[in-house]
């Protein structure tokens, strides 16, 4: 039985918006941009607003990997490119918040698939039903903790390579 982490079933439709948002906002300062440049204003005066704008864009390498999350009791899974990737817990390193729009970050001790760390956002309105959503993510930690208890000792002194 899977318990699906992401309840963002919308994803796709949560980036197309967010897309149009972003290049509606960026034409708009560009027309503010060139107004106040038109009117005489010095160049770096009214390339101010730009220069935030586009600092404020540093999540968006994140936002662009942001993946529909599920696990069980062993594995959690990924959809990456119209397949399904399987992670087991014990590759999971940690479950981190990256932004105040509610997007967490898998890190993970080894690449799976090319990637070093699994983004998903727990809800569209993040910030608003924040409690509900962290006691899921909650969980999620819980399970990953029980499990690697169950596992037993990894012994390094008997691998082979160690013997050399």
């Amino acid at each position: 039985m899977r318990t699906t982490v992401v309840s963002t079933s919308n994803l796709k439709t949560y980036r197309i918006a967010l897309i149009v948002f972003d290049i509606v906002i960026l034409l708009c300062l560009l027309g503010f941009n060139y107004d106040r440049y038109r009117i005489g204003e010095r160049v770096f005066e009214s390339s101010l607003p730009l220069l935030i704008y586009l600092m404020s864009h540093m999540y968006y390498p994140m936002f662009l990997k942001l993946r529909n999350v599920s696990y069980n009791d062993s594995s959690i899974y990924y959809n990456k490119k119209g397949y399904e990737v399987q992670v087991p817990f014990e590759d999971i390193k940690a479950i981190k918040l990256q932004s105040v729009t509610g997007i967490y970050g898998i890190q993970l001790y080894a690449p799976s698939q090319g990637e070093k760390e699994i983004y998903f956002k727990t809800s569209l309105w993040y910030p608003l039903n924040f409690k509900k959503k962290d006691e899921m993510v909650d969980e999620l930690r819980d399970k990953i903790d029980a499990y690697k208890k169950t596992l037993p000792e990894q012994n390094l002194r008997n691998l082979s390579s160690r013997s050399i």
